[in-house]
């Protein structure tokens, strides 16, 4: 599978034109572009001529394949965040207060537009701060990854809150220290 993250535009149009055995002219006669114009596509060279936007979809089609759209697809994709791993608990628990405050912001903004429901701007409001919530919740799972992927305590320590933990009740009455 190629890797489409790292290709380039012009790479990605050869590839798709390779795995078609398509000509050019046979490309042209099913886009509708002129054979001129699908040769410059096509031709590497130092300066590069690209489709638009909009003509990705029907050269996708000529082609009989979908590289071109799995390419345009992976440089689409935002960046992975690199979220550092928790190292405490205390970190974990400020993340989800982040997730809760965040679901907070959501209740307030529906609250405050309850008696005149919700017109379009309260819902573009609303999908900005939901957006916030997955964020927070995303970053909150980031932190937690390295953990969760660990198979037992040898792999990952557990992580420990720094409280000193206080004895139960029945210790405290009938065990003397």
């Amino acid at each position: 599978m190629p890797d489409y993250k790292t290709m380039s535009a012009q790479e990605a149009l050869a590839l798709a034109k390779e795995v078609s055995g398509l000509t050019a002219e046979e490309i042209a006669s099913r886009t509708g572009i002129s054979v001129h114009v699908l040769r410059r596509y096509f031709k590497p060279t130092e300066e590069a001529y690209l489709p638009s936007l909009e003509r990705i979809p029907p050269l996708a089609r000529a082609l009989g394949n979908n590289i071109l759209l799995h390419w345009l697809q992976a440089k689409s994709e935002p960046e992975p965040r690199v979220v550092p791993p928790a190292t405490s608990m205390a970190q974990v628990l400020t993340a989800l207060a982040r997730v809760a405050a965040s679901v907070g912001d959501v209740q307030r903004c529906l609250a405050d537009s309850e008696g005149r429901g919700i017109d379009p701007a309260c819902a573009r409001d609303v999908r900005g701060l939901l957006g916030d919530v997955v964020a927070e919740a995303q970053h909150a799972q980031g932190m937690l990854y390295q953990q969760a992927m660990a198979r037992d305590v040898t792999k990952a320590a557990p992580l420990c809150c720094l409280m000193k933990r206080e004895r139960p009740w029945w210790r405290r009455l009938f065990c003397k220290k």
